[in-house]
């Protein structure tokens, strides 16, 4: 079997789960399609890395933007620090067994320090392993390093105006945390050498580690791998309380508002009075019967890119809900959430939005309790699995969005898409995405009634 190097995500994907790193290795095409959502989660990760350059300036690209040219990266890096430079990005060192790219490597007056850069808004423990790892290739390579530190978003960061890098970042030294570190890699990293040189995959049964820290992409491989009947639990009989339903119901005044809201979050804050990560409502959908067996209105609201949506979403919506009635939604803690941060960004919708609060009803919470409940619902109270369960006749697989995160995705293309029969083709699918949820919690509520 040939000599591999074993890279920084090696490493981190073999302490996971040596099976996964065999897979990777020697069984690629089994890997998972990777999802929108996953693909965004890599995209942004590399956005957020490129814009922490700017924290030092002027730094050449040791990559040429291209890590597929391992040996050139290894000889440019060399030939930099050499020649005298002081700022270098992506920065690739071997030390014949193990390779790793460091995000920035700078030349201070004590020495030259080591940045990893990392789209979360917190040190995680896979990152301090992640960052031992780096200081061990680099450090053995022969280059010294006084210091390595990790680089993540600060989500208190409040946008005004342009953005300010600085307060963007949080930069936490590691030093100390990984040096203990250094004496462990070592037995981690032969045990996984030896695994590969035996050229036959682990036998590793599923667990745990398929999705901690990262969900596996081999899941639907080792799935196929199972033995038939594996985790399978007893399935939980049917039930109807009614009396608990009558109590919900009972609490429910006319006319009913039948609410749902889509959001989208950036790792780097597009508006003034947000922050990153912060999930920002750009769509709702709203029933509205006013009367018990009445007809049902339909009133929605969706965004227009590049303009911030939450002022004219909270004007549209407070206008839409009017001042009596319940408003029903899936998850109240969700929508409740998106309103508290928009009374707290926008404070002149205050006191209208605080005034929507005691009219808040979760129709999830009959089926969290299990008041009704069917096997089809497969032990899930989310709305995407009670609705197929209980109506039939209405079906997300019938919609060109289906779930939450593609509709973020789509709207976040919205962003770069000049196409105006794209734009609209999207616009139309995301207010039917939307609306297919509250519909949905008008056709349930009528299946509580006795």
């Amino acid at each position: 079997m040939e000599h591999r190097l074993i890279s920084k995500s090696s490493f981190i994907r073999g302490t996971q789960c040596p099976k996964s790193l065999w897979l990777h290795l020697n069984q690629p095409d089994e890997r998972d399609e990777t999802s929108d959502a996953q693909q965004q989660i890599f995209d942004t990760g590399h956005n957020v890395g490129f814009l922490a350059q700017q924290l030092f300036p002027g730094g050449i690209d040791a990559s040429r933007g291209e890590h597929a040219q391992v040996d050139e990266a290894i000889a440019y890096t060399a030939e930099l620090i050499s020649n005298g430079a002081t700022v270098i990005y992506e920065a690739a060192f071997s030390d014949g067994e193990t390779l790793c790219y460091m995000d920035i490597l700078v030349k201070e007056s004590d020495g030259w320090v080591a940045y990893e850069v990392k789209a979360s808004t917190r040190v995680k423990d896979y990152q301090v392993n992640d960052v031992a790892f780096q200081y061990y290739v680099i450090t053995r390579s022969g280059l010294p390093l006084r210091r390595v530190s990790l680089v993540h978003v600060n989500n208190q960061y409040i946008r005004h105006g342009e953005l300010d890098i600085q307060q963007l970042f949080t930069v936490e030294n590691m030093t100390d945390l990984i040096l203990p570190m250094q004496e462990v890699i070592p037995g981690r990293l032969y045990s996984l050498m030896d695994m590969l040189k035996t050229g036959m995959m682990p036998e590793i049964s599923m667990g745990p580690q398929c999705g901690n820290p990262f969900p596996c992409d081999f899941l639907e491989f080792c799935r196929q791998s199972c033995t038939e009947g594996e985790n399978v639990n007893e399935p939980r009989p049917a039930n109807r309380d009614q009396d608990a339903l009558d109590e919900f119901l009972d609490e429910l005044e006319y006319p009913l508002y039948f609410m749902d809201f889509e959001t989208i979050q950036f790792a780097v804050p597009q508006y003034d009075e947000s922050r990153p990560y912060q999930q920002i409502p750009f769509q709702y959908s709203l029933h509205v019967q006013q009367t018990k067996n009445g007809p049902v209105e339909h009133f929605e609201f969706l965004g227009t890119p590049p303009v911030d949506p939450r002022p004219d979403f909270i004007e549209s919506l407070l206008a839409a809900l009017g001042e009596i009635g319940s408003i029903i939604v899936w998850n109240q803690a969700f929508e409740n959430t998106r309103l508290r941060e928009i009374a707290r960004d926008f404070p002149e919708y205050a006191s209208n939005i605080d005034s929507l609060f005691p009219r808040v009803a979760d129709m999830m919470v009959p089926f969290r309790r299990k008041h009704l409940y069917t096997p089809e619902m497969n032990d899930s109270y989310s709305l995407k699995a009670v609705l197929p369960a209980l109506v039939t006749d209405l079906s997300y697989d019938d919609l060109e969005i289906q779930e939450g995160g593609t509709a973020s995705i789509i709207y976040e293309s919205l962003y770069h898409d000049n196409d105006p029969g794209s734009v609209q083709q999207k616009r139309e699918n995301l207010l039917a995405y939307c609306k297919m949820d509250t519909i949905s919690l008008v056709r349930i509520l009528d299946l509580l009634e006795p």
